[in-house]
């Protein structure tokens, strides 16, 4: 009797992670990150640009040289958040072993994940139109603000020219990329997708809001100490910036060349639990759908 192997259901397979680039406080790229890790030494430190707040102290990716890794025309058009995001594109498509010259950008998705976008740009530009003239507002401003130049600008820089999108979901707006990024691909809508999350939302204005909302940990005496998201004395999570991209492809396509996947992302659960605008439902059923949507 012959066997028939059953094909797995496309909406079920797993899509292979076969890239990674990362600007994080523990270090620019994914080499440095790892070992600002593995080191176990907290990056949340007294930030000067918070002084005088209830909080101020949080976590900040190095100075980077952005004209010398940029050029001087393009890191001027980019926010942080977009510098961040460009920068984590362009290692993960090297470690993917790709160059944007070799593929067919008509099928290559960008999707990211960005809370708030460019506040710092646009407090800056704000301050100026209330300090002096409209002039004076760059025109720039407005373009370089939006939350999807995140992928925007990815797109301009590597020729990706298939779906691109930018998803805000709070805190889970990287997460939503990776499940929106997987969807693409099964569906076959893409051969690869770039995804992941960028942010940089340390400034006052948002260090005062979350300090209102009692948001922020208030460790000061000891901000080394004060991330513990899993501790039962936490009191509040630490301000950061930074940025990751995946590449992510289907596994046969990995295969035929020759990629060695990083990691399989094998299944994927969204919901929302309708509970509060931003506390969590007490008892975690609110978790329960879209766990059981990732394991099936």
């Amino acid at each position: 009797m012959q066997l028939v192997k059953a094909r797995v259901p496309a909406r079920r397979a797993p899509v292979a992670v076969t890239g990674l680039g990362l600007v994080t406080p523990a270090g620019i790229g994914r080499d440095e990150a790892w070992a600002g890790l593995c080191a176990g030494q907290s990056t949340a430190t007294a930030d000067p640009g918070l002084d005088g707040l209830p909080v101020a102290f949080s976590c900040r990716v190095p100075d980077l040289d952005t004209a010398g890794l940029l050029g001087h025309r393009l890191s001027r058009r980019l926010d942080r958040f977009t510098t961040f995001a460009l920068l984590a594109a362009r290692e993960a498509v090297a470690d993917a072993r790709l160059t944007p010259h070799g593929w067919d950008g008509a099928r290559v998705g960008v999707v990211m994940g960005v809370g708030t976008g460019s506040m710092q740009g646009w407090q800056a530009e704000f301050d100026r139109l209330a300090h002096s003239t409209p002039e004076r507002v760059s025109p720039l401003a407005l373009p370089r603000s939006v939350p999807n130049m995140a992928a925007a600008e990815i797109a301009l820089d590597l020729g990706a020219q298939g779906p691109n999108m930018v998803v805000s979901t709070a805190c889970a707006s990287g997460t939503s990329a990776l499940g929106l990024a997987r969807d693409w691909l099964l569906s076959g809508a893409c051969d690869l997708v770039l995804a992941g999350g960028s942010e940089s939302a340390r400034l006052r204005m948002t260090a005062a809001c979350f300090a209102q909302m009692r948001a922020l940990s208030r460790r000061a005496e000891c901000p080394h100490e004060a991330s513990r998201p899993f501790d039962r004395d936490r009191d509040g999570f630490v301000l950061g910036e930074g940025a990751a991209v995946l590449v992510l492809e289907r596994v046969e396509d990995a295969r035929a060349r020759s990629a060695r996947p990083a990691a399989l992302l094998s299944g994927f659960g969204a919901s929302c639990d309708a509970h509060h605008f931003t506390a969590p439902h007490p008892d975690g059923e609110g978790a329960a759908p879209a766990n059981r949507g990732a394991l099936a």
